[in-house]
């Protein structure tokens, strides 16, 4: 690929540029690293703007920093295979939490080929020119592509950055004398990293994780990409969960009931719902869980799937759905304020009337487990202040996978709103403690014991000592 090169946007590139928008407009609902090119229409107008962008004096906006604007193509070849956007400074807010220095895609029909990492390197270059040690790049949570490409080319994860509705991950490049990417490719397709494979294991197992750990893969995509989480369900103790859940679902049922699952996952519940003869529609944010999804379902299942966050619900109108599923997004929301947010789009999208079902971890669980096992040490989440030592709640953060809460907690964010509870559940309870022995039952034992788990999974003597609640309320009907 040594015949590629970057160069600006100029008005004898304007045809090729006229093209590259509308390929990207034809296959995507938004484009990367073309400063905005898919919203305009006059071609010659963004390529002044990209100019004017150039120089402190004639920035259009004052909010707006100095960036350079290229495209990547091949020496002596028009057609643009990508473009990218070297931000030389980065001003407080939204570009420095969320933006970065960089910011790049590539053409839709020219991708898998390895040009995202060319161009960066070659941008590396660029960045290193004008004296940057180093850089900032962000990318989407579930943009495996963009984050082979950051750490080919030395990338280390920082943190994510959660605004709302976006949550990105931040990486940072030392730019050394030696600008380029850890392998060449030896052609030009870039493969996914392959998924490390796992056993079918609670997802509380691995909620807290060891203190300082660096948290390079850290983060829900990689987390949910390198588990099954179809089978989590699936195994007999597992399956103690699944069919309680399904239990109360079922309890709300009526014939003919619209149903949102938010934050489907693999769509073992959608799946299971669209079998008994409802139309679901499932939203779910990470691209590999819709992946399993979609490899699952069967024809004769009536579900739609939307990649969307739990926190915007904007494409799904109010009042529609007698059914809502919130399984799993309350997961992994780590303030008040955007778990609310995601019960108050919940409840934006159920009909007055319509039952909401919201399901947490609970922390005294996880806390059992630490002392139990070797997952984790207790003493040295005290240490790191991730538990108070007087109290033992926990304080999770984004690099922890999971958010811990106890009923109290859950109380707390219910307050504001016009909801009345039904039920609140322990979803699996002691099964966790004795999965070994629940995985041995034949099948009376564990017919025995899923009767006894019934009967008591409702006592608010029980349900803290469950690794998974569930919250089931009723929306006003004003």
């Amino acid at each position: 690929m040594s015949n590629l090169i970057l160069v600006r946007p100029r008005e004898e590139y304007i045809n090729e540029i006229r093209a590259y928008r509308d390929e990207c407009r034809a296959y995507d609902t938004h484009s990367h690293g073309d400063n905005g090119l898919y919203k305009w229409d006059d071609i010659s107008a963004w390529v002044n703007f990209n100019h004017m962008m150039r120089n402190k004096e004639t920035l259009p906006k004052p909010e707006y920093v100095v960036a350079d604007q290229f495209m990547l193509v091949r020496v002596g070849e028009p057609r643009i295979l990508g473009m990218i956007n070297f931000r030389h400074y980065l001003k407080e807010g939204y570009l420095a939490e969320h933006g970065g220095h960089i910011g790049y895609g590539v053409r839709p029909l020219e991708r898998r080929k390895g040009y995202a990492k060319v161009m960066l390197a070659l941008c590396l270059k660029e960045a290193r020119a004008i004296g940057l040690e180093k850089v900032l790049l962000c990318c989407d949570l579930d943009n495996a592509g963009s984050r082979n490409t950051i750490l080919a080319c030395d990338g280390k994860f920082e943190r994510l950055a959660i605004t709302g509705s976006e949550v990105d991950e931040r990486y940072w490049i030392t730019i050394d004398e030696n600008i380029g990417f850890h392998s060449q490719p030896q052609n030009e397709t870039v493969q996914s990293p392959e998924h490390i494979s796992a056993p079918a294991s609670h997802p509380q197992n691995d909620a807290m994780q060891s203190p300082g750990a660096a948290p390079s893969f850290n983060h829900l995509g990689d987390y949910y990409a390198n588990r099954n989480e179809d089978e989590r369900l699936t195994s007999r103790h597992g399956l103690v969960e699944f069919l309680t859940t399904m239990r109360y679902i079922e309890e709300y049922l009526t014939p003919g009931a619209n149903i949102i699952e938010i934050g489907a996952g693999t769509g073992r519940y959608s799946r299971t719902i669209a079998d008994m003869g409802y139309k679901v529609e499932a939203v779910e944010l990470i691209s590999s869980n819709i992946d399993v999804f979609r490899e699952n379902l069967k024809p004769t299942q009536d579900i739609n799937i939307t990649q969307a966050n739990a926190l915007d619900l904007s494409m799904f109108a109010d009042n529609t759905y007698d059914i809502t599923l919130l399984l799993g997004p309350l997961y992994h929301l780590y303030s008040d304020a955007d778990k609310r947010q995601a019960i108050a789009e919940a409840l934006r999208v159920t009909k007055p009337g319509g039952v909401v079902f919201a399901a947490y971890c609970l922390s005294d669980a996880a806390i059992i487990s630490g002392f139990k096992s070797n997952k984790f040490d207790v003493k040295e989440y005290v240490k790191h202040g991730k538990i108070n030592p007087l109290t033992f709640n926990t304080i999770s953060q984004p690099e922890d996978i999971f958010e811990l809460v106890r009923k109290e907690d859950i109380d707390r964010i219910m307050a504001p709103f016009a909801a009345e509870r039904l039920h609140y559940v322990a979803t699996d309870l002691f099964t966790l403690w004795i999965s070994d022995a629940v995985d041995a039952m034949d099948d009376e034992t564990f017919a025995l014991y899923l009767r006894y788990h019934f009967a008591v999974c409702e006592r608010a003597d029980m349900v803290g000592a469950s690794p998974h609640s569930l919250d089931i309320f009723r929306k006003n009907l004003r």
